[in-house]
């Protein structure tokens, strides 16, 4: 899975993210494994990446190559709610859905082909939109890549634990990391409903 800038962006606390990063991925170097284990969530970085992920967003609606992409997904929304395609849409569909990958190949950043931290910290330091954000927040790019990987983490973990699939954290899982996402859901799940909304054109909820 190949995750862009827009995905990243509101994607920082959803529970599942498959092919991300973590820990216990043997892809992982243990130096990286080490760091990612020993990084403490807090809501003072939460709020941090929430400054900047707003700030990135804005940007982006400003962008028309964003706009252009808002438009496709709506209408390729609305075409699968269809429940028969007409052949001429069933075409239609295929060619934004194939302009779609291309206006997401052409982003300048991407997460989902890293394999270390050190690799993710050049990718989000690449990106304009990333670093203006980040520096208005006053978040370095190491510790916001390292954030996103600890978020999904914590919190895949803590989705398998509520839902009873495991009785004890995967090795590599910080379990304070689990507690805060556990202590935090309310929080974390409304920051990430104001993401989503404003990443479709939106208004926060």
């Amino acid at each position: 899975m190949t995750l862009h800038l827009r995905t990243a962006v509101v994607a920082l606390l959803v529970t599942t993210i498959p092919g991300a990063p973590a820990a216990q991925d043997p892809q992982l170097a243990a130096a990286d494994a080490k760091e990612l284990a020993s990084y403490r969530l807090t809501m003072e970085t939460v709020k941090k990446v929430q400054t900047a992920t707003r700030a990135m967003i804005t940007e982006l609606r400003n962008d028309p190559k964003f706009q252009r992409q808002l438009k496709v997904e709506a209408e390729i929304e609305a075409l699968r709610k269809k429940d028969e395609l007409t052949e001429a849409e069933q075409q239609r569909l295929l060619a934004l859905e194939e302009e779609k990958e291309q206006l997401e190949e052409s982003t300048d950043l991407n997460l989902g082909s890293a394999t270390s931290l050190d690799e993710m910290e050049a990718s989000l330091k690449r990106s304009p939109v990333v670093a203006n954000a980040l520096a208005q927040a006053r978040l370095a790019p190491r510790e916001y890549g390292t954030f996103i990987m600890a978020m999904i983490q914590a919190s895949m973990a803590a989705g398998f634990r509520k839902a009873g699939m495991i009785k004890e954290l995967p090795k590599g899982v910080n379990p304070e990391n689990v507690k805060f996402v556990e202590e935090h859901e309310a929080e974390l799940k409304a920051m990430q409903a104001e993401f989503e909304a404003l990443s479709k054109g939106g208004d926060a909820p």
